[in-house]
């Protein structure tokens, strides 16, 4: 990269967090508009390098057209006017094509400061206009009437070509517009001539000035539209970069534990472990290999739904702090004790105001991160209030993160010190999950590392207001019956089994019509049915008509694996419970006691 796109491309990266926050003020200028044309900082910063960058890139044709204009109006100089008024005049014109050189030394180097380069190109034109006004002097002395139409042409090609702002073009044309009308007034010329110069410099400033606010006022949209485009390019090849590690890592990452599991199971189908023991040992391998799986299909679900727009939905509210990070501890507990891990909580009761399971979710991403990747003797949680803020900081003492690693670690699918990817440390989405949650919650978010000094992650929530306990009864039911609507023959049977082992009275079905026939043999008090189905309906319409079929609002659970916004929002509306898979039996086990709660008051 040039120097002169290196600088282009500095004040963005010093002054926006993240290139998203670069689009909203990019998007934010645009709606509010730009009739002072000006941009608020650093969008203006961005712009003048722009600016600079444009000018310098016409420099060389705008100042020879500059040269050859006073050249040749030095040479007719020369020819028509007397020697000693031409010897002055020359020593004038001179010391503008002195000015201009000197300036367009300055200008075309790269390093130079925008604002000075800018300020400079400007300083150029004005010099070269006081110079043509001030050739009013000697023709004074000389007896000679000095035309100012060589004065216009300058206006003209100060409006028109040199690519000025409104602001530089206008104060330098009204300066040295209005020092020749001074002059002529100083040495006494006709009040009808002076006014007839004034008039005529006037209006021509006054067009110039439109047109340049016009020709301005364009390029400044124009800008704004190119980095919209440039940042929606750039969110593009982004999005194929990160589809293209995401097959990359499910390709490698998911294909370990189905490679174990399907190991495991061919030795059970042979029959050659005969030993209870032996047996019991490679199903507790298989239920490690099955977590493993889920836990790397959930990841991957979760961070697709925090990529797509309304994914995930935010529902904020007061909730007490110190239970949430306790109970974290004590599920990080059995891991920490394995690894000789000293867990440390300092925090004192505290209320916050923010969406609870997301805010859990972005300390458990955090303690996972510092428990499987700093290689830590002591992890300590630490809570502060201050003016209104919490800042809750999960440090480590492990061996901490170089200012590039720091800036790769929220990047997705990274993981520093696990090159050959092994599957205990998950996919590499835990810290990327993590910043794309901070920015939906508008949460800000801190890394301060250093290699062998161990990391401090910061997150600072809005305090909130204490809210009485709310103690609720939790009914005790005993277990119903269920129908089942699964298309998967092999998903089906184990769903089945795995209800009929927690008590649960099951009926199952493959489609809509056996659904509908069981509906009229077993009268089920909750439905249980898949999302996608084999058939021209999905499971939710399916359930609606299996209701109507009922003539009751049945107590309905939907699984499925696409959790959209729109999907949800069709469940909350028929009062269908969403449950998304990888399934969780624990979820899952809820959700039915809560469903036949309510079917059986």
């Amino acid at each position: 990269m040039s120097p002169l796109c290196d600088r282009q491309r500095r004040p963005l990266a010093a002054d926006f967090a993240s290139p998203e926050t670069f689009e909203a003020a990019l998007l934010d200028q645009q709606r509010r508009g730009y009739r002072r044309l000006r941009f608020v900082e650093p969008l203006e910063v961005a712009y003048q390098d722009h600016a600079a960058a444009v000018m310098r890139r016409r420099l060389p044709l705008i100042i020879s057209a500059g040269v050859l204009m006073q050249c040749a109006y030095a040479l007719l100089d020369l020819w028509l006017m007397p020697a000693a008024l031409a010897g002055e005049m020359l020593a004038l014109r001179g010391v503008a094509l002195l000015v201009t050189l000197l300036c367009y030394l300055y200008c075309r180097r790269p390093e130079a400061p925008a604002s000075r380069a800018l300020a400079c190109y400007g300083l150029a034109y004005a010099v070269n206009g006081l110079c043509v006004s001030l050739l009013i002097l000697p023709g004074a002395q000389h007896g000679v009437d000095m035309p100012y139409e060589g004065l216009f042409l300058l206006l003209l090609f100060g409006y028109g070509v040199l690519g000025l702002s409104l602001r530089v073009a206008s104060a330098a044309s009204w300066l040295f517009s209005t020092v020749l009308v001074v002059l002529g007034y100083c040495l006494g010329k006709p009040f009808g001539e002076l006014l007839n110069q004034l008039l005529f410099l006037g209006c021509a400033n006054l067009i110039g000035g439109v047109g340049s606010y016009i020709q301005e006022h364009g390029q400044r949209g124009a800008w704004l539209n190119a980095r919209l485009l440039e940042q929606a390019r750039q969110r593009a090849e982004a999005q194929t970069l990160s589809r293209g590690r995401l097959l990359a890592a499910v390709s490698h990452d998911l294909r370990q534990p189905l490679h174990a599991m399907a190991l495991y199971a061919e030795q059970l189908g042979e029959g050659r472990v005969a030993e209870a023991s032996r047996v019991q040992d490679i199903g507790q391998r298989l239920a490690q290999s099955v977590g493993q799986l889920g836990g790397m299909l959930q990841a991957l679900l979760d961070y697709s739904r925090l990529s797509v727009p309304g994914g995930l939905s935010v529902r904020r509210s007061h909730f007490e702090l110190l239970p949430l990070l306790q109970r974290l501890l004590d599920e990080a507990g059995g891991q920490a004790r394995s690894q000789n891990c000293q867990l440390e909580l300092q925090a004192s009761p505290c209320w916050v105001y923010s969406d609870a399971l997301l805010v859990e979710r972005i300390v458990r991403n955090l303690l996972s991160n510092a428990l499987q990747h700093a290689g830590a003797q002591h992890i300590r949680l630490h809570c502060r209030q201050q003016g209104g803020q919490c800042w809750l900081s999960i440090s480590d003492d492990g061996r901490g993160l170089s200012e590039d690693e720091q800036q790769r670690v929220f990047e997705e699918f990274q993981q520093l010190h696990n090159p050959g990817r092994q599957r205990e440390q998950g996919l590499g989405l835990g810290l990327a999950i993590v910043r794309q949650l901070s920015l939906l919650l508008e949460l800000p978010l801190s890394l301060q590392a250093s290699p062998g000094q161990g990391c401090t992650f910061t997150l600072q929530l809005s305090l909130g207001e204490a809210q009485s306990p709310m103690v609720a009864e939790v009914p005790v039911v005993e277990m119903g019956r269920v129908l089942l609507i699964e298309d998967d023959a092999a998903s089906r049977q184990a769903l089945g089994e795995l209800l009929q082992g927690w008590g649960w009275q099951v009926s199952v079905a493959d489609g809509p019509q056996q659904a509908q026939e069981q509906m009229g043999l077993m009268c089920p008090e909750v439905l249980l049915s898949d999302y996608r189905l084999a058939a021209e309906i999905d499971g939710l319409r399916l359930l609606e008509q299996l209701r109507e079929q009922a003539g009751s609002m049945l107590p309905a659970i939907l699984l499925t694996a696409d959790l959209g916004p729109e999907l949800a929002e069709r469940c909350a509306r028929q009062h269908v419970r969403l449950l998304g898979k990888p399934l969780l039996p624990l979820r899952l086990r809820q959700a039915l006691t809560a469903s036949r709660a309510v079917a059986r008051p």
